[in-house]
């Protein structure tokens, strides 16, 4: 069996022998906390932000069945799982405790390892639907052409990275000339080279040893990666040297020994478009302070236009400081 995380455990009881008991028997592996009466445990709960609460029917002022309802109608504690504990053995109590939302109930006196293994129980099924609904949103969040997070998970990473102090270079990437190729070789074909370009950025980010990088398809050919600072030049030589040396792969053998195209601009006439490059905008986040998501989008994209402008898979960083 595997080992439940330690959880934060609220008990409200005005009893403070069981309040001991129960003390005894879980803070071994829990942070275990406590309040005497209903609206004291009311009061605690911004404070504890508890895990699982445990919770007693039979308290003098509000009793268990109100704290619980006042409990139940605030959405924050509304999946808290809460487990009562009473030393009555009234049916009615069981399933009235049941019908407000209780996902258990432990009669009085404690028996120790019922009490260990139902709680225990109650925090891993807490856990298990809280990593769902994360996979959940995440799923909702993935691009379909890579299978990498989109653009409200891009957002949270940078806005997570900006209320922290880390030295971590944020680095948009984009492809050259995509446009051309997908209207000669179609949208099938530009699907390979997006994949192929997300198997270029994870790859460079394993090579260079970067287990916290974060990479996020914004869409189409745009890309995001987040990396140490310190493995930046490493991660972005080796994403130019592997995407110059395999793009080639994906044209025509005409195509191939000419190292161009022939197709339509955007203006309706024919052009001659170089083969596949890769543009590559960064910033330093320690450099200088930014307050959002969108000012740090803002200086990547002032940067993605300077590489545009080179021929060729470019880097363009901005080394400006406050």
């Amino acid at each position: 069996m595997s080992q439940t995380r330690a959880g934060r455990i609220l008990i409200i009881d005005d009893s403070i022998e069981h309040i001991k008991i129960l003390i005894s028997l879980l803070a071994e592996q829990h942070e275990v906390f406590f309040a005497k009466s209903g609206e004291e445990g009311l009061e605690m709960l911004s404070i504890v932000e508890p895990d699982l609460i445990l919770l007693d029917i039979v308290m003098p002022g509000m009793n268990g069945f109100e704290t619980c309802r006042h409990l139940k109608e605030n959405a924050r504690w509304r999946e808290t799982p809460l487990i009562f504990i009473s030393a009555r053995s009234e049916g009615d109590d069981e399933s009235k405790g049941l019908e407000l939302g209780a996902v258990d109930y432990i009669a009085k006196p404690f028996n120790p390892a019922i009490v260990r293994a139902r709680l225990n129980n109650h925090l891993e099924l807490r856990e298990a639907r809280c990593e769902l609904k994360r996979l959940h949103g995440l799923a909702l969040d993935i691009n379909p052409v890579t299978g990498l997070p989109g653009n409200n998970s891009i957002a949270q990473r940078i806005e997570q990275l900006l209320r922290g102090i880390h030295h971590v270079s944020v680095m948009y990437t984009d492809i050259d000339n995509f446009k051309a190729y997908n209207d000669k070789y179609g949208f099938t074909r530009g699907d390979e080279v997006i994949r192929f370009m997300a198997e270029v950025l994870k790859k460079a980010v394993t090579k260079a040893g970067c287990p916290d990088a974060f990479i996020g398809h914004i869409g189409g050919d745009d890309f995001i990666l987040t990396v140490p600072a310190g493995l930046c030049s490493a991660v972005t030589q080796d994403i130019i040297s592997k995407f110059d040396q395999d793009i080639i792969t994906f044209y025509n053998r005409q195509d191939t020994e000419l190292r161009c195209i022939q197709a339509i601009d955007r203006r309706g006439r024919p052009q001659i478009f170089p083969i596949m490059s890769i543009s590559i905008a960064g910033i330093d986040l320690s450099y200088r302070h930014f307050f959002s998501y969108l000012e740090v989008n803002d200086a990547c994209t002032e940067m993605q236009k300077m590489a545009k402008a080179i021929p060729g898979s470019t880097v363009c960083f901005d080394q400006r400081r406050e």
